[in-house]
């Protein structure tokens, strides 16, 4: 996700949410949600954001934890910070240095 994206959608640092999301627009995560996210936009989860389950995105950024499935149209990236433990499918997978990752990843066709 290159330069400034615009957030649509906050999940707040103290907020627990539990269940389905679904939008067409950007969603942040900040802080814990337990069930599954589909997007048509990016997906951000931040440094303080937690995901169980399975999320669906056009592009994905992890600075957090993901813990789950996720299938991911454009580009997965996971921060010196982030965590991925799970399955992921996705065009391009980016792992900077430090980063977590644990688990199974497939490149799918553009």
């Amino acid at each position: 996700m290159e330069g400034k994206i615009q957030i649509q959608t906050i999940i707040g640092k103290a907020t627990t949410f539990r269940g389905t999301i679904g939008s067409a627009e950007n969603i942040q995560i900040d802080g814990k949600q337990i069930g599954e996210i589909t997007t048509r936009g990016n997906l951000y989860i931040s440094e303080t954001g937690e995901v169980e389950g399975k999320a669906q995105a056009n592009n994905l950024l992890i600075a957090g934890v993901l813990q789950g499935e996720t299938k991911v149209n454009g580009k997965m990236e996971i921060l010196a910070t982030g965590k991925f433990q799970g399955e992921a499918e996705m065009s391009i997978f980016i792992v900077e240095e430090g980063a977590g990752f644990q688990g199974e990843c497939r490149q799918n066709k553009k």
